[in-house]
């Protein structure tokens, strides 16, 4: 920090000391005028310079790469909502007991994004906010339904295949981002890691549980076991699948905002145009 005070100190005083020699030579010689019309041309170049041309660039470049990060959040925007459709059900039975009557969980809603022929993405809408306590509740019937050792595996598996595709994104484009979606992101990978974690350490406790009662004795009281080590399973895991589910919402909420503020300037929305426009002709 000295060493740095001392050299713009030094560079400060030989432009002073220059600034008045040369104003001490105009003096003499009687070019005053001229030596202010000069110094004013230099400064007004400066300023140019450095305030408008530095922009100027700063903005084309920046224009330059706002199709690969408009695909880059779209992209995470993606993966954040595969993970919720394998770790959630699209639609559950109303009430406790078993009907055809369904309550939707999530809906996929909202105008696709289409590349050519193949519809690229389409967009999802949660129906149930995290933190209440029907989130927790559908999350326990669904890991029920597949049975709770499968679900772990599923959860585990969407869990790290998440994880690897923001890693890679990470890797491949960090210097795309924005510093406010690269922390929820960095927030929501360590949350699933250490989802990942629980849910390993929730199995290796519905196991013992159920060794144990094994050994204990056979018959109804065994699967009695088995069934309460289940159900203990299955309300541990939405527990801390809904932990995951509120981590990735702040990131797809941002992601989502961001690519409805700046559809005017993305080239999805030309994509979506031009798709519209060869629907018709055709």
């Amino acid at each position: 920090m000295i060493r740095r005070n001392q050299g713009t100190f030094l560079v400060a005083s030989a432009l002073v000391v220059l600034f008045l020699l040369a104003f001490a030579l105009a003096s003499v010689e009687g070019k005053l005028p001229v030596l202010a019309l000069d110094l004013t041309e230099h400064l007004f170049g400066i300023v140019l310079a450095v305030f408008v041309f530095e922009r100027m660039l700063a903005w084309r470049e920046e224009r330059r790469w706002l199709p690969a990060k408009d695909w880059l959040y779209l992209i995470l925007l993606e993966t954040i909502d595969d993970l919720l459709k394998e770790l959630l059900p699209a639609a559950v039975p109303r009430g406790e007991v078993e009907s055809d009557e369904k309550v939707a969980v999530y809906e996929v809603t909202g105008e696709r994004i289409h590349v050519g022929q193949t519809v690229r993405y389409s967009p999802l809408r949660l129906l149930v906010s995290p933190g209440e306590k029907e989130l927790q509740s559908h999350i326990a019937w669904y890991a029920g339904e597949l049975g709770p050792s499968r679900y772990v595996d599923v959860a585990k598996k969407a869990l790290t295949g998440a994880r690897e595709r923001i890693r890679e994104t990470f890797g491949s484009s960090a210097r795309l981002m924005e510093a406010d979606i690269t922390t929820m992101l960095i927030g929501f990978e360590q949350s699933a890691m250490a989802a990942t974690r629980h849910l390993d350490s929730a199995a290796d406790m519905r196991e013992e549980k159920s060794e144990d009662s094994s050994h204990r004795d056979g018959g109804p009281s065994t699967r009695q076991g088995t069934r309460e080590a289940d159900y203990e399973l299955a309300f541990v895991c939405s527990i801390i699948v809904e932990s995951v589910i509120d981590s990735a919402m702040k990131p797809k909420a941002w992601l989502e905002d961001r690519r409805h503020t700046e559809e005017g300037r993305s080239p999805f929305r030309r994509l979506k145009a031009s798709w519209g426009a060869s629907k018709k002709r055709t």
